[in-house]
């Protein structure tokens, strides 16, 4: 069926969360990759038709015209995937990242109001749900990236107190049991470790589960929601699908693996939590804020690029012209 697009209120809101990843993030001291496609969660197999199927909906004119001659000339060769460098051989050539203007290889940065436009949506989605469900994903989104913002001014503050003190005598009056700079920092790893862990659930909730008007599974654990959406769309799919939901899959599973996202989450809300060794951890086996940090922006990516995943599984289906020519 033709899907209707977004109410007045969700197209009005929708604007605005792709005008405040493109213009309030920039040279807010977030580094780069925290603002690019990682790709790092998405295989080479899926890396072209993913960035292609999108291209048509990058909002920044000028982005999708780069965007496009950086595919064009991608070939088969990918480069090994780093967090401070461009998956892009196109932009590593170049030495344009980081830049400036740091979403010019943003694949989320798009006119999410025609995501639907010439899709010939399942007849029983629920696309009010999903509309809202999207809206309440990339609200989410930048509630994380907000969360590393604000980390990233203490992240400094704490490098200059740690040389500050080595370079203080040592006092043997005197013990320094915490810097309140660390547990500010702590606290924000860790309130973008609960919004990703929400990602994944909005993901599946009301992303995956309206869209192919899949029965409600919000009450099942993630393990059994998992197999509960792949029991459902393994039939469904076409042949250009199929990679991309096993490769989403992959992913959804990987973050229910033991010292993995769920884990971490869990630990916080259902538990008693786990401390990095620099606040009120154990000295001895805690975390470091470090491997807290380094955990957190892999997770960011694993979501991102999931979400990436999703939007091309979608726009994979079915073309309301080619209904229209079979006569379906």
């Amino acid at each position: 069926m033709k899907a209707p697009g977004p109410s007045e209120r969700l197209f009005q809101n929708l604007q605005i969360l792709v005008i405040a990843r493109a213009s309030y993030f920039t040279n807010a001291g977030l580094s780069p990759s925290l603002l690019s496609t990682s790709m790092l969660f998405v295989k080479e197999s899926n890396r072209i038709p993913a960035a292609k199927s999108v291209l048509p909906l990058i909002f920044d004119e000028n982005n999708r015209k780069i965007m496009s001659k950086a595919i064009d000339e991608q070939g088969e060769d990918w480069e090994q995937p780093e967090l401070d460098k461009s998956i892009w051989t196109y932009f590593r050539k170049l030495g344009v990242f980081p830049v400036k203007n740091q979403q010019i290889d943003d694949l989320l940065q798009l006119n999410y109001s025609k995501l639907l436009e010439g899709l010939d949506v399942p007849n029983t989605a629920d696309i009010s749900l999903f509309w809202g469900g999207l809206t309440d994903f990339l609200v989410n989104s930048w509630s994380i990236l907000e969360e590393f913002r604000l980390a990233s001014p203490l992240a400094i503050k704490m490098e200059r107190e740690a040389k500050k003190l080595a370079q203080q005598p040592k006092d043997p009056r005197f013990t320094r049991l915490i810097s309140f700079t660390d547990m500010q920092f702590e606290n924000h790893m860790l309130n973008a470790v609960f919004r990703l862990r929400a990602g994944w659930d909005k993901l599946a909730d009301y992303l995956i589960v309206p869209y192919y008007a899949i029965p409600n599974i919000s009450k099942m654990s993630w393990p059994k929601k998992v197999n509960r959406l792949d029991k459902e769309l393994s039939n469904r799919l076409n042949l250009k699908q199929k990679p991309l939901w096993g490769n989403i899959l992959e992913n959804a599973r990987m973050i229910a693996k033991s010292g993995g996202l769920r884990e971490a989450r869990d630990y916080e809300l259902h538990k008693i939590a786990r401390r990095s060794r620099e606040t009120l951890g154990e000295k001895r086996s805690a975390p470091s804020l470090k491997q807290l940090e380094s955990f957190t922006v892999i997770e960011h990516h694993r979501l991102q690029d999931n979400f990436l995943l999703f939007l091309n599984l979608i726009l994979s289906g079915s073309r309301a012209s080619e209904v229209a020519i079979s006569g379906r």
